[in-house]
């Protein structure tokens, strides 16, 4: 497949961003915007002027029957994922979200089954994937040479609570949760991702601050394999910050504001600097769709998000108490 045409599902600020990556691409091709704001597909067409004069649509199914596009970008409310992305797999096109993939468990679990089905690719954009830091990482644990993971401490803060003010994400119909499953599912994912690790129980407690959702997160975890750890999920801070601590038996790696440090059993202290990095999400789902490259961010990825934030929505609905990870 020479060419993938492209349709984009939600034409807000972010898919606009994203949109810039995907015309970065060589092979994609966008062909369709779908938004129920006219003012939204104006916006994009503005942005990316080579969009203008591309048919806009208010509903999806309607884009899918018309177009029959080969792939999709969504970027809508998190509710709206699940519904677009099967309705997009059931006609036969390839799937790109945007996170969080969706906002139950049963609902991963039923998007991963339609595109096993479909034998479409099914990606979530977790663009962290292709962070230079975080690949690092992961080829030192899986190489065995950091040893086996002992503790992970991860702390993420940003003033979500005044910038989300007004929006749908701080509407639980529309977001089915807060600042833990929007920017805190690229910390979780992350997390579990570099490290493989697999969560085995949680306790969790929460603060909404008034609102529908969950805003200020504290958890406490534990892994499969005996690994302990925290996660910090700061909805109500001011300014971006972000720390990722991951201790091995015989490394340890400090991320601190995307920079990467890594300290040896002996103290001895690394900067790691000019590594390789992976490309963007939008190449390498492009590329997956041509057979070119395999998904590097499938729809598991978001299984394994959903799977430990609703745990942890369970553990703050029961005061604290420990919740099992559902499979």
């Amino acid at each position: 497949m020479d060419k993938v045409r492209v349709a984009m599902v939600g034409c807000g600020g972010f898919q606009r961003h994203r949109a810039g990556n995907l015309l970065k691409v060589k092979g994609a091709e966008i062909v369709a915007l779908v938004d129920p704001s006219e003012e939204q597909m104006n916006m994009f067409r503005e942005q990316h002027p080579v969009t203008q004069g591309l048919p806009g649509f208010s509903d999806h199914r309607e884009m899918l029957d018309k177009v029959k596009p080969d792939a999709i970008f969504i970027a809508t409310p998190h509710t709206q994922h699940v519904e677009q992305i099967l309705d997009g797999l059931s006609a036969g096109v390839n799937v790109c979200c945007e996170k969080p993939l969706v906002t139950s468990v049963a609902h991963a679990h039923e998007v991963i089954a339609a595109r096993d089905k479909s034998g479409k690719v099914g990606m979530v954009s977790y663009q962290r994937h292709f962070q230079a830091e975080y690949r690092y990482i992961r080829q030192k644990i899986q190489s065995g040479e950091a040893g086996p993971v002992q503790y992970i401490a991860a702390l993420q803060g940003q003033g979500w609570l005044r910038g989300t003010k007004g929006t749908w994400r701080q509407i639980h119909s529309l977001s089915g949760g807060g600042q833990l499953n929007d920017s805190g599912s690229h910390l979780i994912d992350i997390i579990l991702w570099s490290t493989g690790v697999s969560a085995e129980s949680v306790s969790a407690y929460g603060d909404s601050f008034g609102t529908e959702v969950d805003i200020n997160t504290a958890l406490s975890m534990r892994y499969k394999g005996g690994a302990l750890g925290t996660f910090s999920v700061v909805g109500n801070g001011f300014g971006w910050h972000e720390d990722v601590t991951i201790f091995c038996e015989e490394l340890v790696f400090y991320v601190r504001e995307g920079k990467l440090t890594i300290v040896d059993r002996a103290g001895n202290k690394m900067k790691a600097e000019h590594l390789a990095g992976g490309g963007t999400p939008d190449q390498n789902f492009i590329e997956a769709i041509q057979g070119k490259a395999e998904c590097e961010s499938p729809f598991e990825c978001g299984l394994e998000v959903i799977r430990l934030t609703e745990a942890a929505w369970k553990s703050i609905d029961q005061n604290g108490a420990p919740v099992k990870i559902t499979a």
